[in-house]
């Protein structure tokens, strides 16, 4: 009777703790996709980033100029981008960053991190671009 209640007990120890382990894995999943891809090291000038859920949004930063190239995977060239209205810049130094987002491929912007100026990436009039926003302390947004 002992050995039944001991195999018993280890037996649902066992069920427990492999589902406990499918858990852990399935949350180390979502985790893993929420991140775009990133090559960032500190104080570097360029930076090389890629969306977790689409190859199309792999961009090449200079994070001194904002200047932006985006990777074409099938032609396995970069192609330089468009950037509406560029702003001053502080010399030899980092003044911009990229942000893609985990859930939408279509949401990219380019923010310069000195002005909080902004640039939305997207295409407009057939040309891949970034386009200039407005400052969201400008447009009476509270």
């Amino acid at each position: 009777m002992k050995r039944i209640v001991i195999i018993s007990a280890l037996l649902c120890m066992g069920l427990a703790f492999e589902a406990n382990a499918q858990t852990i894995t399935q949350k180390t999943v979502e985790v893993s996709k929420a991140i775009p891809v990133s090559t960032l090291v500190d104080n570097a000038r360029y930076e090389f980033i890629q969306s977790t859920i689409s190859s199309s949004q792999a961009f090449l930063l200079d994070k001194y100029t904002g200047q932006v190239w985006r990777y074409l995977l099938r032609k396995k060239v970069f192609e330089e981008l468009e950037r509406e209205a560029p702003d001053t810049v502080v010399p030899d130094k980092i003044n911009y960053q990229i942000y893609l987002s985990s859930e939408s491929s279509s949401i990219c912007f380019l923010l310069n991190i000195h002005t909080g100026e902004m640039w939305r990436y997207r295409k407009e009039d057939g040309e891949r671009k970034f386009c200039k926003m407005p400052m969201p302390w400008e447009t009476g947004n509270d």
